[in-house]
């Protein structure tokens, strides 16, 4: 059950952030980071997309890389920044 609802979830988080994009109301890079970290930490194949989105636009890369130090980061955000990392070798399982 928990698999379907965090794919719900991602799918919420992009729509919001596409929505966001448009409005100027809604932060859309809020939900779009939100999309990507769920996206990544639920599914392998969200890890893999995120890895080589990150390898293809290293600007991302370099968000995610400030964003995890910044000082009111969240610690869960290290995580996703490793499980993403295209330099890292990729983990089994």
């Amino acid at each position: 059950m928990r698999k379907p609802l965090m794919a719900i979830a991602v799918v919420a988080c992009f729509a919001m952030a596409v929505v966001g994009g448009a409005l100027p109301i809604v932060q859309g890079c809020i939900f779009f980071v939100l999309g990507l970290y769920l996206l990544a930490t639920e599914f392998e194949a969200g890890r893999r997309w995120v890895r080589a989105a990150r390898r293809r636009w290293p600007i991302l890369s370099r968000w995610i890389v400030a964003a995890r130090r910044h000082r009111w980061a969240p610690r869960e955000l290290t995580e996703f920044e490793r499980l993403t990392d295209p330099d890292l070798p990729d983990r089994p399982g």
